[in-house]
């Protein structure tokens, strides 16, 4: 009897602590679970307030290069110097001269040039734009680009048309050094070569090696002594 008590006792017991055992694991998983839903959440909250935090940032600077932006495009079109103001007439105002000119040019290039035999000037190897693609410049900067290049290129293709019409007529060196000179300008004869200067001006006058060049894709204009 008293054995089988004890046994009844016994098996209790273990159930018990059994019992314990499991519901303290199940306490301790609990607790964990909480823990870590606890630390989701507090990142969550983290993330999101350092997310507003950037995207405030981002706004405030956006602000500052927008205010920033419409300052320069202010500035372009309004020069804030008085003297840029005064010389705008002047300067722009070339544009007519300048036309004109390159008119006058173009129609001596296509006419005697023909009747002289001498191969014409390609406009689309002096008259180059590309600054006009460059993105650090404002609108205002890019028309001026397109401005000053429009006469330097046409001063440089007026200066080679001259230099072969100089060539076809009269290829002679001056006895001052020149500064500067066009491409066909080395190849003249010089100033106290009066022996030869016919012969060499007759063989001036066959442009075949412009010709040459113009064919091989060949830098023509570089100069030679």
């Amino acid at each position: 009897m008293i054995n089988r008590i004890k046994n009844d006792l016994s098996k209790r017991l273990e159930q018990a602590q059994k019992s314990l055992r499991t519901n303290k694991e199940v306490g301790i998983k609990k607790l964990e679970q909480l823990g870590d839903d606890l630390m989701s959440a507090f990142d969550r909250a983290i993330s999101s307030v350092d997310f507003k935090t950037n995207v405030f940032a981002e706004l405030k600077a956006k602000r500052k290069q927008l205010k920033k932006w419409r300052l320069s495009w202010i500035k372009s079109f309004f020069p804030i110097k008085i003297k840029y103001l005064l010389s705008a007439p002047f300067i722009y105002g070339m544009i007519i001269p300048g036309i004109i000119f390159h008119i006058g040019l173009e129609i001596y290039h296509q006419i005697c040039f023909r009747i002289y035999g001498i191969p014409r000037v390609k406009p689309s190897d002096y008259f180059v734009y590309d600054r006009r693609l460059l993105p650090y410049l404002n609108w205002f900067e890019k028309l001026n680009c397109i401005y000053c290049s429009y006469f330097n290129n046409l001063l440089r293709y007026a200066t080679e048309i001259a230099g072969r019409t100089e060539r076809f007529w009269c290829p002679i060196k001056y006895a001052h050094h020149i500064n500067n000179t066009h491409s066909q300008y080395n190849k003249f004869v010089d100033y106290l070569d009066a022996k030869t200067f016919r012969e060499k001006w007759k063989d001036l006058r066959n442009f075949s090696d412009i010709e040459a060049c113009e064919k091989d894709k060949c830098d023509f204009t570089k100069k030679k002594k």
